[in-house]
This record gives C-alpha cells, structure tokens and sequence, in this order.
C-alpha cells in the first residue's frame, strides 16, 4: 500500500507539469482590436440597434470605442477612443474624404445613410492606419451591394414617424442582379422640426432636412475580373445647431468612385483590388436666420478630393 502511494505522489507532479505544458497560451499571437458594427444587409439589423431606420450616428454611438459629440439632432461628430476627427481616419470604402466646414459641422458620417452601408469596421490605434495616418483608430463604413447573384428585380419601400420633432422618414430601393453584373439603387429623405426637451420645452434651431441618393453597379469581365462603379450624393438644408450661434443653409456631397477587382492574378495573390475616387463637398454655415447675432458672420466652405488605392492580399506558406 506504501509503495502505491510513493508512486502517486511521485506521478501527480509530473502529470500537472504536463497539463499546464498542453494548455499554455501563446501571449505573442497576433490579436487584432477591431470591431465590426452591422449597420443593415436589410436582411439583419444589429442585434444592438433595434430601430431599423435610426441615423448612422446612432448605430456608430453604440461601439464601445466611439463616443459622439452632439449639438443638435443633426450631424454629431464620433470621437474614437476619445479622440477628434483630426486625429482618426473615417473613410467610405477606403475612400479619404475631407471635410468642409471648420468648425466640423459636417463630418464624413453626416453624408452616408444605412441604406448605403452594410456595416462599419472599427479599429483601434494604428490597426486603423490601412487608409492614412491615425492616433486615435479609424472606422471603414462598407458600401452595401448585392454582388453578383441569381437574384433579378428587388423593390422595396420604408417610411417612419418620429414624435418628438416629428421627424418624418421615407425610403425606396431597387435591386436588380446577375451572375455577370448586377445594380443597386436606393433614396432617402428625412425632414424633422425642432424637438422638445424634458418638460416639453422646445430646443429652438434643431430642425434639418436631408435627401440621400444611391447607387452602385457593377460587371464582370471574366470569372476573375469585374469591374464596380458607385455613386452618393447627399443633400442637406436648412440644418439647426441649438448649441452654436450659426446654423447650415447647405451641406451637399457628391462621391463617386471606380473598383476593378482580380481575383487571383498570381498564385500566391489570391485578390487584387485597385480603386480611382472622386468627391466634392460643399457647406454653408448661416446665422441669418437668428434673430440676435452680435456680429454677422457666414462661413462657405468647399473641399474636392481626388484619390486611388491599389492593394493585393495573399498567402505564402505561413506568411499572409
């Protein structure tokens, strides 16, 4: 019986030192910090989000690394890891886009809709520095598209009412889809008044109105290549900012851009995709319908940006 027991004891340290060797965690394995908010593939709305026609800003607001600015029911500027927009990058589909306001009235946010996008990638610190240098992180808002599926003619049509501020929403789409090519189309439009606060006081100058249109087309040239084009424009009026002096007669956008896809040019590439884009901004900042304004001051500012991108992802051996 001694012997049996020498021999246990004996054993039992030798067999934890093999089961802490199994489970050891590589601590130097790579770990991207990213996250991915679902803004709508119409099919599946965020299980965060429950209103399915709610802004971008209120889908973005519920990452636990953005935190907005708001100062009014209109164009709140995202903060990632407490950072501003002069030391993050926000792009459309990798596309820079600058904006044209100084005060930063009209954030890269503020020019898209969920009908456009079907989620947004969120990173931290320099995961986010793919499309530019950043401090703070970066958020990639990804164009929605049907691809290139056996789908045909899509419509569908969406409308909400909002009490307070009686915001007034209505939305249309059109899809139509091939194996060969296919094309996405949708519109927007929002108009709401001045909202109340507790109490039911009305928050004087937070009324906007806002019309979005949408379109993204695409071709295949062969089983490998194809070719993408998109358009946005965007159109602001008449935009309230209760916690400044002056509001926005105009916010207006116009973003295009070109795709050309290859998948597997090479055997170690397994996809090259290169991208041209264009976008002009125009923003108008008007404090003439304030009634006490100590000094008259407008503000018109414009911004054009021209831009390509080239980028080929791949697999060799161990290495991608």
């Amino acid at each position: 019986m001694r012997k049996i027991l020498y021999l246990f004891l004996l054993l039992f340290p030798l067999k934890n030192v093999l089961l802490s060797q199994e489970t050891e965690i590589d601590t130097a394995a790579y770990i991207p910090i990213k996250e991915i908010i679902v803004i709508g593939n119409k099919a599946e709305v965020s299980q965060k989000e429950t209103k399915p026609l709610a802004t971008v800003d209120e889908y973005l607001e519920k990452s636990s690394k953005i935190a907005m600015i708001k100062r009014g029911a209109y164009a709140w500027e995202p903060m990632i890891n407490g950072m501003a927009t002069e030391r993050t990058v926000i792009t459309i589909d990798g596309m820079r886009i600058f904006s044209a306001c100084t005060d930063k009235m009209d954030p890269v946010t503020s020019y898209v809709e969920i009908s456009n996008l079907s989620e947004a990638v969120v990173s931290s610190g320099q995961e986010g520095a793919e499309f530019g240098a950043t401090i703070g992180g970066a958020v990639d808002m990804k164009r929605h598209s049907t691809g290139y599926k056996e789908t045909g003619w899509e419509f569908g049509m969406s409308s909400g009412l909002e009490s307070n501020g009686e915001q007034k929403i209505a939305g249309a789409k059109v899809n139509y889809a091939r194996k060969s090519y296919f094309f996405n189309g949708d519109f927007m439009f929002r108009d709401s008044k001045n909202y109340d606060a507790g109490g039911g006081k009305e928050i004087l100058y937070s009324q906007f109105t806002k019309y979005n249109f949408s379109a993204v087309g695409g071709f295949k040239l062969s089983k490998h290549q194809s070719v993408e084009a998109s358009v946005i424009y965007d159109k602001a009026t008449d935009v309230g900012y209760p916690a400044l002096p002056m509001d926005v007669s105009l916010a207006e956008a116009l973003i295009t851009s070109v795709k050309y896809d290859y998948h597997q040019p090479l055997e170690p590439i397994e996809h090259w995709e290169t991208k041209i884009y264009f976008n002009s901004i125009q923003h108008v900042m008007d404090d003439s319908k304030r009634p006490d304004v100590p000094i008259r001051m407008d503000m018109p500012g414009w911004s054009d940006t021209y831009g390509f991108y080239s980028k080929a992802s791949g697999t060799f051996q161990n290495h991608k």
